[in-house]
């Protein structure tokens, strides 16, 4: 199995791809941190086996990814089918939405796109170089990574690995989603310019597609990903310079609803054709609501009439009501708040071990047993 098979495809060998490639970025580290004499050092602030940032980027944020391929692709896959033989798109304008799917599969298969994403993972390992090497002469933090050699800051054999290989892989693979992304984004664009055909009356108050608000939820592993890499810059920034915990309460709140606004973003393309049709809906529905309490109360209080319980009547209004109801609560972004509470639970999820980073596992049980006495 090919290098670039393994970071690029998706042909059901996760375990293999996470266990190849997380050895790749990460376990060269710990062998060449052993040969450096940087493992467990006592002499360096930053040992490897208290830097958070490699074993997050090798042991959490490459599984993430790779098993990302396992829940998004599958999710395109369902919507687009779903666009193709609900309804929601008219068999005349099909025609257009083969074209939107067969520019989704041109763009995210682009070979120049590849090659720009490899180059920009590498530049931004650079800015992290310099970030350790800022730690090291301003603040006084050595690190693993790096060694003073000639009066010179230079990188340390697992330092280099960590910048020519672990870095880059770890980039190229959120890049790569990050640009996958877009692309979804750029179809949701092109279907919501389709003649749709959606009903105010829909049962998942979307007027029919709740089916993409779903599916568009599922992009919250990639932002749990950027998460877990913020979180682990955080945790750093806290250990080693200084930083409390209070401090990064706004980064961790403005990382948490950026997210959410940016994975709902795509699907504000359709809110023009919901809230028109919601409001028009609302117009012809309230009418016949009107009509049917008219009649009802003609029929039952003036007319006095004394076989309810045998007629049909009362049902259909009852069932007319449940159909007004759904009407009246359509949304008008095909997003569920339970989506928005799920997806702000699942990226609060990485910063939680920052409470760590001040006390430990013990005192915050303590803390809990104490208030419980």
């Amino acid at each position: 199995m090919k290098i670039t098979n393994l970071i690029l495809s998706n042909d059901g060998h996760t375990g293999v791809r996470i266990l190849v490639l997380s050895g790749i970025a990460w376990l060269p580290l710990v062998v060449l941190t052993l040969i450096d004499g940087t493992f467990m050092a006592t002499d360096i602030t930053m040992p490897f086996v208290r830097d958070v940032l490699p074993y997050v980027r090798g042991l959490v944020v490459i599984p993430l990814l790779v098993m990302a391929d396992n829940v998004i692709e599958p999710m395109m896959t369902r919507v687009v089918n779903y666009l193709r033989t609900s309804g929601v798109v008219p068999d005349s304008e099909h025609v257009q939405l083969d074209t939107a799917i067969d520019r989704v599969a041109l763009l995210l298969n682009a070979r120049w796109m590849q090659a720009i994403l490899v180059i920009l993972a590498v530049l931004v390992t650079w800015v992290l170089q310099a970030d350790y090497v800022d730690m090291w002469t301003e603040r006084n933090v050595t690190s693993w990574a790096l060694q003073l050699e000639n009066g010179k800051v230079d990188g340390t054999l697992a330092g280099t690995w960590f910048l020519l290989v672990t870095s880059p892989m770890v980039s190229f693979l959120l890049y790569r989603w990050i640009w996958r992304f877009i692309v979804w984004s750029l179809f949701l664009y092109r279907v919501s310019r389709l003649k749709l055909e959606l009903y105010a009356s829909h049962s998942d108050l979307a007027g029919g597609l709740g089916m993409i608000g779903a599916g568009q939820s599922m992009f919250g592993i990639v932002f749990l990903i950027m998460a877990s890499v913020v979180s682990s810059e955080l945790a750093s920034n806290i250990l080693y310079e200084g930083e409390k915990l209070v401090d990064v309460k706004m980064v961790v709140l403005v990382f948490i609803v950026f997210s959410i606004v940016v994975i709902a973003i795509p699907l504000l393309f359709f809110t023009r054709k919901l809230f028109t049709l919601k409001r028009g809906a609302l117009a012809e529905y309230g009418t016949l609501q009107h009509q049917i309490s008219r009649d009802f109360h003609q029929h039952w209080i003036k007319d006095e009439s004394k076989a309810l319980v045998d007629s049909m009547q009362p049902s259909a209004m009852a069932d007319y009501s449940a159909v007004y109801e759904v009407v009246s609560t359509m949304r008008i972004v095909p997003l569920t708040p339970k989506a928005i509470v799920f997806l702000a639970g699942l990226l609060l999820l990485p910063f939680l071990p920052l409470t760590l980073t001040e006390q430990s596992i013990l005192d915050v049980l303590q803390m809990i047993g104490g208030s419980l006495l």
